[in-house]
């Protein structure tokens, strides 16, 4: 019950006479959403990509305050973006360029990250730092699609 009183110097005070108590994690325990199809890593990939990387069911147990009465199946859940960028394949320049560009593909999205330059000196795909695109010399085509496919 909440009970209003006026101050001498006409200040309102607010009383509460209940206390409020955190609401208890229903189904959200470790053992719980590990069953859960919902709080699986990503639609495309079951585990976490990076040994630092707390996976999804770890985070959504330690604050179950913030998922309590979410449907789970309403969060979002966008596909993991290293297993979607490897299937990115290699971009190969032409003869006599060392460099490659790379501003994150753009397009006319607008969306990107920073320029950066990229030598492509070694018979292997450099990978940009930011994106992860590949790229690599056309004369090394033949040698980086053998060792992809063995």
């Amino acid at each position: 019950m909440l009970r209003i009183t006026r101050t001498s110097r006409s200040f309102l005070r607010f009383n509460s006479t209940t206390s409020v108590t955190k609401p208890a994690g229903a189904k959200l325990t470790k053992t719980e959403l590990q069953s859960n199809e919902f709080a699986k890593q990503a639609p495309n990939r079951d585990t976490t990509w990076s040994a630092t990387q707390e996976s999804r069911s770890e985070i959504i147990s330690k604050y179950p305050f913030r998922f309590i009465q979410k449907d789970l199946e309403q969060q979002p859940r966008p596909y993991a973006a290293i297993d979607l960028i490897a299937k990115e394949p290699v971009r190969y320049l032409g003869h006599g360029e060392n460099i490659a560009v790379c501003d994150g593909n753009k397009g006319s999205t607008l969306q990107g990250h920073p320029k950066v330059f990229i030598n492509l000196d070694q018979p292997k795909p450099a990978t940009c730092g930011y994106c992860g695109l590949r790229y690599a010399k056309e004369e090394f085509k033949d040698l980086i699609e053998a060792q992809e496919k063995a």
